[in-house]
Parts: C-alpha cells; sequence; structure tokens
C-alpha cells in the first residue's frame, strides 16, 4: 500500500479491520458464541474489493515485465485484467 502512496493512518485503518474482527456461525438457527478471526476481512466488507485490486494491481505490473503474449497492432499484451477476472497470455514452452 506504501507502494501506490496510500497515508499511513489509512494504511493502520486497514489493519484494524483485518486484525480486530470477531465472528459466529448460525447453525439451523442456533448461532454460536463468537471467535477471533486470524486473517481476512470478513464477508461482505467493503475494503474486500480495494484490497484485492491493490493485490492485482502489483501482480500486473510485474507480469508486464516478463517479455511474452501476443501483438495486437503495435502494442504487446500478456496480460487483460477487468475487475475480478485475468487471462495471462504467454508462450507454452512444451
Amino acid at each position: 500500500m506504501k507502494e501506490f502512496k496510500i497515508p499511513t493512518k489509512s494504511i493502520n485503518m486497514c489493519k484494524t479491520r483485518i486484525q480486530k474482527t470477531r465472528s459466529a456461525v448460525r447453525i439451523e438457527g442456533t448461532v454460536t458464541s463468537f471467535f477471533e478471526n486470524k486473517t481476512g476481512l470478513q464477508q461482505g466488507d467493503p475494503l474486500s474489493s480495494i484490497l484485492f485490486n491493490l493485490a492485482l494491481q502489483k501482480v500486473i505490473q510485474s507480469i508486464k515485465m516478463v517479455h511474452s503474449g501476443i501483438m495486437i497492432g503495435k502494442e504487446q499484451l500478456n496480460v487483460l485484467a477487468y475487475a475480478d477476472d485475468i487471462a495471462l497470455i504467454g508462450i507454452n514452452e512444451i
């Protein structure tokens, strides 16, 4: 997150959201006692898509450094990404 110049305060808030969560499970209408989540976000957390996109952006940047893929016009493509879909284009060396 620091690489994307996200303010330290926002990074710390994200860490708190990830580290300080508790959950319970409903089984046939009965709710269990709460337990602490060790990693990850709660289901439906609005931060999940933002953090996913930040992580994916880092992966896409590193993939673009590899010289493989296809030429479309004058543009070399080795990764196509939109929202949570990604297609990687490479050379099959079998």
